[in-house]
């Protein structure tokens, strides 16, 4: 699964060209916010023709951003050929028709973005729709949903890191992939953006929406498996190999006690590894 998703404005062709040819897992092509009302219609077009001529990007990820409203979202969704890109990510996502018609007109895949109390509290009637493997949350429309308007960022807001934690315990009970952390708005501010990306890992999340190429480095260091975390899952598989072997259960490795949920951590991480 993707570790960065980069948006790229649709309706500006020298963002989009740098966005896929970035580093970034995936790349969004956004016909949302970033794009003027009165450039819409253009931004449509111009993705329209891009997927038309432009070679398929190997295994990068390019999906859609589509509108939130009813008639915007059915332009998007009549605009673009669904078949030959990734997906679609669904902004302030709340019930479960508009993903229910993305996926009648092609869609394969889904993003939905939780972006208030009541995408929150639907995300069982969301995922039900098909094609979602995972959400992302988008902690700038949270915030304004709860009226926190005395907050200068998300990130400094303890309510916003709260709902976070909600999200990334619904998608487990829902059988959902770890969910993908919003944007990080300050672009002069590595360590700012490196210290939410640490703390989302630490809150469950995979992945984190992106604004800048700039960003992608960090976010991908911090989101992929660090490489003492791999010797350490292949030094517990092997020590637990050797113990099988001697009928042990438990092992004793590096002065620390180690069980059937360490193994089971180790062989998760190898196998996130493998899948990237």
């Amino acid at each position: 699964m993707p570790l960065t998703y980069l948006f790229a404005p649709a309706h500006e062709s020298r963002k989009v060209t740098h966005a896929i040819a970035s580093g970034s897992d995936a790349v969004i092509l956004d016909l949302e916010d970033s794009v003027p009302d009165d450039q819409k219609d253009t931004a449509r077009r111009m993705v329209r023709e891009w997927i038309g001529t432009a070679p398929q990007p190997g295994e990068k990820e390019i999906w859609v951003r589509v509108n939130a409203g009813a008639s915007a979202l059915a332009a998007d969704i009549a605009a673009i050929d669904w078949s030959r890109v990734t997906g679609a990510v669904v902004p302030k996502s709340e019930r479960p028709e508009p993903l229910e018609h993305l996926r009648a007109a092609g869609a394969r895949r889904l993003l939905p973005l939780i972006e208030s109390i009541a995408g929150l509290d639907g995300l069982a009637r969301l995922a039900g729709a098909g094609g979602i493997e995972r959400v992302a949350i988008g902690t700038w429309d949270l915030m304004l949903d709860l009226r926190l308007l005395t907050v200068a960022d998300p990130d400094e807001s303890e309510l916003i890191w709260r709902l976070r934690g909600d999200l990334a315990i619904a998608s487990r009970r829902l059988g959902l992939r770890p969910p993908v952390d919003g944007i990080y708005a300050r672009l002069e501010d590595e360590a700012g953006l490196r210290s939410a990306c640490e703390r989302a890992l630490r809150f469950g999340y995979a992945g984190k929406l992106l604004i800048h190429p700039r960003q992608i480095g960090i976010a991908q260091s911090v989101f992929a498996a660090r490489e003492e975390d791999l010797k350490w899952a292949r030094e517990v598989i092997a020590a637990f190999q050797r113990a099988n072997v001697e009928g042990l259960g438990a092992i004793r490795l590096k002065d620390q006690m180690h069980d059937a949920p360490m193994l089971e951590r180790a062989r998760a991480i190898l196998k996130g590894e493998a899948s990237r």
